[in-house]
This record gives structure tokens, sequence and C-alpha cells, in this order.
């Protein structure tokens, strides 16, 4: 029996495990995608057994295959999933849900030229980026899911459809070769889809602008359209974070003023260690000022009602402590005053307290992050002490205000 052959039947009785494979990874990514309000859509295959054993033999002219493990290492998407965008752009914000969700081991960003095409070409070709990743280690999932790679594909849904064509006439010529007038329609083609995505990048700039002009949001996907706009526009240099949480807030409160998102964006403070998406949440909850609303995010998150009141302490001396740091930093002019998340070092130049509890402020910090996310639930009990830890640390920063009267009224919002 030949290496191929040997491969082949291998494949043929792992067949379901790579079609079990695919599925696990589309259910985890598919779920990620809907959940932050991205439009795609996701689908995932085992490559077909005739399909593989044409590609193997193809590929041994130019490779001449040693081993079944050289055939192995090369042919990695045996698993697949492919993400057909509606927008192109969004291409970078699945990246980084593909980084978050996944152990990736290789990365190929599209156009190159793998192959010398067959024919002259006018446009550019294939554009899209292949995550060659791994199922992340966990006690849900069983450890053979885990060690072995498959391919996620990421491009719009015209790329992937002229792709699909375009793959299987030229490079997969069941039905014979092409004349140079198919291959030039092929590449006439390829110039409208190169086209189609400038006008599809447009249409997303064009519901931003509309999105702007309502005076609320209550869809999730026009929210993070909005947000993610904003981003690629000014706040690069930090990291884009989870719109999720973002999501759930929307979605427990049906609506957000789409001023009060102008205004929490205007408020981001790229120099701080959070995500855009984890201070644009913390923003709209300062400026809501709304208890009702947080009672309905957070009963979403739990239905322990009784948790609700310690939340609710915290979460509200939480946002006086980052008005008692704002005015603290524009009395020693900091120019990041206009944040409500503000930089924690001036804590450690004007006030009084100790290092334990400076340290302590930290360790609060990360509570408040898995609180306002739902990532570890707490008993009202844990809420009400983390409460009292963090209001006396607030009482003794805000006597290092010097304005007598910002001083007083943070005294009396944290009453």
């Amino acid at each position: 029996m030949s290496i191929i052959d040997n491969f082949i039947k291998q494949y043929e009785k792992e067949y379901d495990f790579y079609r079990q494979l695919a599925r696990l990874g589309h259910d985890v990514l598919e779920t990620e995608i809907i959940n932050r309000g991205l439009k795609a859509i996701i689908s995932n295959r085992a490559k077909r057994i005739d399909r593989l054993k044409e590609k193997v033999v193809q590929r041994n002219q130019k490779k001449n295959y040693k081993s079944k493990r050289a055939i192995e290492k090369d042919i990695v998407d045996l698993a697949g999933i492919r993400v057909a965008l509606y927008f192109p752009s969004d291409r970078e914000v699945v990246g980084q849900v593909i980084q978050e969700l996944f152990d990736i081991e290789e990365t190929k960003t599209f156009p190159e030229n793998p192959h010398k095409p067959k024919h002259n070409k006018r446009f550019s070709g294939y554009w899209a980026t292949h995550y060659r990743v791994k199922l992340k280690k966990s006690d849900e999932v069983e450890k053979r899911f885990t060690t072995t790679v498959f391919e996620i594909q990421v491009a719009s849904v015209l790329m992937h459809a002229w792709s699909e064509v375009e793959h299987d006439l030229v490079y997969k010529p069941f039905s014979g070769n092409l004349t140079k007038e198919e291959l030039a329609i092929l590449d006439e083609i390829n110039g409208l889809v190169l086209t189609g995505e400038i006008a599809l990048e447009r249409l997303q700039k064009a519901i931003t602008e509309r999105t702007k002009k309502q005076e609320e949001i209550t869809d999730k996907y026009d929210l993070t359209n909005l947000v993610f706009s904003n981003y690629k526009t000014n706040f690069k240099k930090i990291n884009f974070g989870n719109t999720e949480y973002l999501n759930n807030y929307l979605k427990a409160i049906d609506k957000i003023d789409t001023s009060q998102i102008t205004e929490a964006i205007s408020k981001i403070n790229p120099k701080i260690n959070e995500t855009f998406s984890d201070q644009l949440l913390q923003n709209i909850i300062a400026i809501n000022k709304n208890n009702d609303n947080l009672k309905k995010y957070f009963s979403q998150i739990t239905t322990d009602k009784k948790k609700v009141s310690g939340f609710e302490l915290f979460t509200k001396t939480w946002i006086v402590f980052e008005k008692v740091i704002a005015q603290l930093n524009q009395e020693n002019g900091n120019k990041n005053r206009k944040n409500f998340i503000p930089n924690l070092d001036i804590v450690s130049e004007v006030s009084n307290l100790t290092q334990k509890e400076r340290n302590r402020i930290h360790q609060l910090r990360k509570i408040r992050n898995q609180m306002l996310h739902g990532y570890e639930s707490f008993s009202n009990e844990q809420l009400e002490k983390y409460y009292k830890d963090l209001k006396a640390i607030v009482q003794k920063c805000i006597l290092a205000i010097q304005d007598d009267n910002a001083r007083e009224e943070l005294n009396d919002e944290l009453k």
C-alpha cells in the first residue's frame, strides 16, 4: 500500500472525529460572534474523502511525500470552519475573538502567492485570513480534540463565494482546463468582488453615520458597529476587548441613549490597563446613574435578588471613587482628568493610603470587573464586605481633595 493510500485509509477511519472537531470549534466561535453583535455566516466541515485524495495526489507531484507524517504536517485543513463576514473590516475584531478562544499555531494573511497563477491576473485575488488553531484545554472537552490542529478561514461573504468558484475551476479543474477567455472572466469577477467589498465597507460606514443620528440604540448589531467604528478611528493603541458584556447591558435595559455612548467613548483612558469595551461599559454605567438599570443588568447575571443590594452599594461607591481620583488628577494638573476610569497613580502621590490599602484597590478593581462581566458570583455578604473596604479607602482619598465644594459634594454622594 502506498503512503498516500495509507493516509487516506486512516482518514476514512477518523472522518467522524474530524467532523466532531469542526462542529466543536464552530459552536465555540459562533456563540461568541453572535454574543458580540457581529454579522457573519459560520459553517464547518470535515474534508470530503474524495477531495482530500485528489488534493494529496496533486500536491505530491511537488512535495514528493516520503512518509504519512509528512502528509499530515502538510494538510492541516482536515477539519475547517469558515467565517463569512457581512462587512470585510470586521476581520480584525474576529481575529481578536479567535485569539481569545483558541490556541493559535499559525496565521496566514492573504493575498499571497503560495502557487504561481495559471494566467495573468489584473486583480489581487483572494483577501482573507486563515488561522491554524487548536481548541483550548478544558475539563469539558476530550483531550484528543485539544491536540489536533484545524483551520478557520475568515473573509467576506463575497470573497468566500468567489474563492470557492475560482479554486474549483482553476486549481481543481473537474470540468477540464479553462480557456483564456474563461480565466479572464474569473479575473473580472474578482474585480467585481473587490468592488463589492468596497461597497460593503461604505455601507457599514453609512450605517454607523445613521446610528450616530439616532436618539437611542436598541439593536446590539448597531451598538457593536458604532463602538468598533470609534475604536478603529481613535483607540487602536489599546485592546478592543469583549463587547458581549456591553450587549448584555443593552439587552437588560432595552435601550441606551446615543448621547451617553458618545460621552462614554470620549472618556476612554488609553493609558490604563483596561480594554476599550470594559471602559465603555463602566463609563456608560457611571453616566446613566439609574439604579434600576443596574438592578436589571445584575439580575440578568444572577437569579439571586439578594445580591443586588450589595452589588449596587459596591458599584456606586466605585463610581464615586473614580470621580475622586478624577478630581485629584485635575487638581494636580493631570492631562487625563476628563476620564471616568483614571490612572490610579495619583493615589500613591497625594493620598495617605498605606501600601496594604493601595494593594487592596487593585484587588477591588478585579472584583469589580468580575462582577460586571458575570465571571464570578459573589454572595451578598461578600459584596457588602468589599463595599465597606472600598468606602473606607474612598473616604481617605476624599481628604486629599483641596477643593472644599468638590470634597463636600463627593462626601454627600458617598453617604
